[in-house]
């Protein structure tokens, strides 16, 4: 499975793309970062950002699409409003292109990944390398954190059971309907014998 990892920001969005395999291997497709200008306009921004997502998507071609759940801080609420901007934008291009898109909390990734939910960003960063078998660093931590979070989507799934799926409300009814007809079935042939 090819999974695209996001990490959204306005002036640096880091995505890692990565190929998995059944044995829980790694193999590393892609890493880097798209970086904005702050002086050029908003919409120049997020379609410069909108346009580079695209044409990773179309030449990847990837099934999943992880993204971190936002967190706003009750001191800097206004920090929140511009990743939400990219944020949107990662969840259209998911709409347009058919991609199934899974978003993770900060703590379930660092758990996914090493175990602790409250790991330090060097701890996970450590993890990656060690999971992708990388030599050396990226220059900038957003590239990490993107492929953080496609690794710990790869991770989280293959441990959920495939036959526990959850219920939905249509399947219930359908049960309940199937049960009604069984017991209107079971009516008739008890009438039927007298």
């Amino acid at each position: 499975m090819r999974i695209l990892g996001i990490d959204p920001g306005l002036n640096i969005t880091g995505y890692g793309i990565i190929n998995t395999r059944s044995n829980n291997e790694f193999a590393l497709i892609e890493a880097g970062i798209i970086k904005t200008s702050r002086r050029d306009l908003l919409p120049r921004r997020l379609y410069h950002i909108y346009s580079e997502i695209l044409s990773l998507i179309n030449k990847y071609k990837p099934q999943v699409l992880a993204l971190e759940k936002t967190f706003s801080h009750y001191k800097y609420p206004a920090v929140v409003i511009p990743i939400s901007y990219v944020r949107g934008l990662a969840c259209l291009l998911c709409g347009q292109k058919n991609i199934t898109l899974y978003e993770y909390s900060a703590t379930r990734i660092k758990k996914a990944l090493t175990g602790k939910g409250h790991a330090s960003k060097e701890q996970v960063q450590k993890m990656v390398f060690n999971l992708l078998d990388l030599k050396t660093s990226f220059s900038y931590v957003d590239a990490t954190d993107a492929l953080a979070l496609a690794i710990a989507h790869s991770r989280l799934q293959s441990s959920i059971p495939r036959k526990r799926q959850r219920k939905t409300k249509a399947d219930s009814l359908i049960k309940a309907i199937q049960i009604h007809r069984g017991n209107r079935q079971k009516m008739k042939l008890r009438i039927g014998k007298r």
